[in-house]
């Protein structure tokens, strides 16, 4: 299949007035050609930061403290500020988390989208063909009456459908997806999961999908990369993740979630809180709340162990 973008030994800090927040450490994954990998955890656990960094785009204070983000051969953290205003929308696109804040309120939406498809040097009336066939692409509806409207004139559905188009215009060959899903009702939020999907396959698209909903991920994702306190603690198959769980953060996470059961009872709860990013702990950043945490646990990083081909997780425990 091929890999598309090869994230290796990823850390990133942000500095603040209360000191430098080690918001990701040490991350390692890979996405393949057509394949939907999906980043999952609390909020704050950094899978925004991660997102951003892929495309250059992390605030003033955040630094890359080490690693390489190699995207089919180029490492994107080498490439000039000129080369990532080329590289930003054309081979990497990305789906923000609240559209409407995305969107210029004072712009129709059919400009905001051509925009794009100018840089690529085409006239403004090839452009305004191409942004009907992409809006009728995401299935929005009176596709050449809707390009004139604006932001405010639409509803949540249709504006995360018009930040889509914007993102596929330039036929990116990743997207990234940052809480697609966020504000949209379950029906809407069916509908925008079955145009990514789609989209994946007419487009040949990678897809990073970031997201807090195990449900989302059921549904779409064909890899899992769960996160607790800016460190990956476990990657494998979806299906591997939700069967099997390892590690002890998924395993709490899995037990949270709720069903259709009455008979389940109360949800469970993880106790305790994150640590702080300022001065995390030296060992793993769940020991305070693991029920099977060991004395090493607190003391030394876990490496990373691998289960079967594919899933692999960092624990001091072992798994089998």
């Amino acid at each position: 299949m091929g890999t598309i973008i090869d994230v290796k030994s990823l850390s990133i800090d942000f500095e603040t007035k209360n000191g430098i927040v080690k918001a990701v450490e040490n991350v390692n994954f890979k996405i393949n050609k057509k394949e939907i990998f999906a980043l999952v955890g609390e909020s704050g656990c950094g899978k925004s930061t991660i997102a951003l960094s892929l495309i250059r785009l992390l605030a003033k204070n955040g630094t890359i403290t080490s690693g390489s983000i190699n995207f089919k051969g180029k490492d994107v953290l080498n490439l000039s500020n000129k080369e990532m205003f080329k590289f930003r929308g054309k081979d990497i696109g990305m789906i923000f988390q609240n559209p409407l804040d995305s969107l210029n309120p004072v712009m129709k939406v059919g400009e905001q989208v051509s925009e794009s498809l100018l840089l690529d040097k085409i006239t403004k009336k090839e452009a305004w063909k191409k942004v009907i066939e992409i809006f009728e692409d995401v299935k929005i509806p009176d596709a050449k009456q809707r390009i004139e409207s604006y932001p405010f004139e639409l509803s949540g559905g249709m504006r995360q459908r018009v930040m889509i188009s914007m993102m596929i215009s330039r036929k990116p060959e990743l997207l990234i997806a940052d809480e697609p899903t966020t504000a949209l009702d379950v029906t809407i939020q069916a509908q925008i999961l079955k145009i990514i999907k789609r989209l994946k396959d007419d487009f040949n698209l990678s897809i990073l999908l970031i997201t807090h909903n195990f449900g989302v991920v059921a549904e779409i994702a064909d890899k899992v990369g769960v996160m607790y306190a800016g460190n990956l603690v476990e990657i494998g198959n979806v299906y591997e993740i939700f069967e099997r769980p390892l590690h002890p953060y998924t395993k709490l996470l899995m037990k949270a979630l709720p069903t259709i059961s009455k008979k389940q009872g109360r949800l469970v709860t993880i106790p305790g809180i994150v640590p702080s990013l300022i001065n995390p702990p030296e060992g793993c950043r769940f020991a305070d709340r693991c029920p099977r945490k060991m004395n090493v646990c607190k003391r030394i990083k876990p490496k990373l162990k691998k289960y079967q081909e594919g899933h692999y997780y960092y624990c001091h425990l072992e798994m089998g």
